[in-house]
């Protein structure tokens, strides 16, 4: 019975924590095709830390946050997460936006849990040196826990944990511009990167 409640309560704690055209002559030599297109310049490969691609409507996929999950539990052993749902992720010019909206299952010790999470937190944010730094504005993140059968509302506790994590102070790569690419902190001094999908 011990051993129930201590698995209980390291579950509950555990949970709250994306050509140039040529022909050739008759002769064989190279000739101009006067209908190809005008050669142009190669585009300059894209600067990683220009924080302008981040700009759009974007979605972390739930690929995209198993593996961030998979980080998580590896820290611990005989803990399994599995995420059932995306997360949206929005950026202006000055404000951004973050949806999750995704089913977390955990297991561990034998006992089994569930928090679901949905709502947004929203607020402004800037960028340099390849690092993302928000300022929350307004946070409605709703989490509902169920450990091994008692339903628990932790949208305090995780909703304050969201407000500085994970986008707050979150290295970023613009190396593809229609795929950035974010680092999570996975509270155990790691980051997983994971790539932004264009949503819509």
């Amino acid at each position: 019975m011990r051993r129930s409640t201590t698995a209980v309560l390291a579950a509950a704690s555990l949970l709250p924590l994306l050509l140039v055209g040529c022909t050739t002559s008759s002769e064989g030599d190279l000739a101009v095709d006067p209908d190809a297109p005008a050669s142009a310049e190669p585009e300059a490969p894209a600067d990683p830390t220009d924080p302008a691609c981040l700009i759009g409507d974007w979605l972390i996929t739930e690929a995209e946050m198993q593996s961030f999950y998979d980080a998580v539990s590896g820290s611990t052993e005989g803990l399994q997460l599995t995420i059932d749902g995306d997360t949206g992720l929005s950026f202006t010019a000055d404000s951004f936006t973050y949806t999750p909206d995704f089913t977390l299952r955990l297991d561990i010790a034998g006992v089994a849990g569930e928090g679901v999470t949905t709502g947004s937190l929203s607020g402004g944010w800037s960028a340099a040196d390849g690092v993302v730094t928000t300022t929350v504005g307004s946070n409605d993140i709703d989490v509902q826990v169920s450990i091994a059968g008692t339903e628990v509302d932790a949208s305090d506790s995780v909703g304050s944990i969201i407000a500085s994590d994970p986008i707050n102070q979150a290295p970023f790569d613009c190396s593809v511009p229609a795929a950035p690419v974010l680092q999570f902190d996975t509270g155990t001094d790691a980051r997983v990167p994971l790539t932004l999908s264009p949503r819509g």
